[in-house]
């Protein structure tokens, strides 16, 4: 694997954890809140933003295996 694409690789890993650890992060937050709460409805919403954005980057990744095992 060229240096350069392992460089961009363990950046998309270092942001994948970021996001994954933010809304893991969030759901402990959210846990302690009451079931009617306004922030509970505004953490929900970030909590599923970040986990999807994970999963972009995790296919970013996954992209970026599979040109490797092409070569």
């Amino acid at each position: 694997m060229p240096i350069g694409a392992q460089d961009h690789l363990e950046g998309l890993y270092a942001r994948q954890r970021l996001l994954s650890a933010e809304a893991s992060r969030l759901e402990s937050e959210r846990d302690l809140l009451g079931q009617n709460s306004d922030r509970r409805y505004i953490l929900e919403i970030e909590i599923i933003a970040l986990r999807e954005e994970a999963s972009r980057i995790s296919a970013r990744i996954a992209d970026v295996l599979e040109r490797d095992l092409q070569r």
